[in-house]
């Protein structure tokens, strides 16, 4: 046990000396003034915290910039490998009369230019069939019986209007 006892009214009783000592007794000044000191001190520990939250905010800002530049960047470097094959291949540039896509945005669609390549020449090659072979329509204006199952009905459609039974 301890040779000090406290009372309730603030005072502590020594039983060797018999004594009281009376407590200091804080006012509402001495609180004030307490607090702020240790605000003062806990603001000087950390007096360049404003600093820093505007530097970070401001690395947030230049990594956000550099990322909408590096994705400005693919597009551009994207558009001009499409604008280089379509000049190469004499695949058209120019958009349509309702602002529609050229023929370029519509069929380089390939990531890099060597994929964009191999679509153009796939698609001037199909051009120079064309060319040469002139257009195909199969079966165009062949009035045979092609095996569909609409033969029956064309077959009773026939012998109503020929006038055959």
């Amino acid at each position: 046990m301890s040779d000090t006892t406290s009372t309730e009214a603030g005072t502590e009783v020594t039983p060797e000396a018999g004594e009281q000592k009376q407590e200091a007794t804080l006012t509402q000044a001495d609180v004030d003034r307490i607090v702020k000191e240790r605000i003062a001190r806990v603001e000087a520990k950390y007096s360049d915290y404003n600093d820093l939250k505007a530097k970070a905010d401001g690395a947030k800002t230049l990594e956000d910039r550099v990322g909408t530049l590096e994705g400005e960047l693919t597009t551009t470097r994207a558009e001009a490998a499409r604008n280089r094959v379509a000049a190469k291949f004499g695949i058209s540039t120019e958009r349509g009369p309702k602002n529609e896509p050229s023929d370029a945005e519509l069929f380089l669609t390939g990531t890099d230019e060597a994929a964009m390549t191999v679509i153009a020449e796939r698609i001037t090659a199909r051009a120079a069939d064309t060319k040469k072979n002139g257009n195909v329509a199969r079966n165009e204006g062949d009035t045979k019986s092609t095996g569909n199952a609409n033969d029956d009905e064309l077959e009773v459609a026939s012998r109503l209007f020929s006038g055959s039974a």
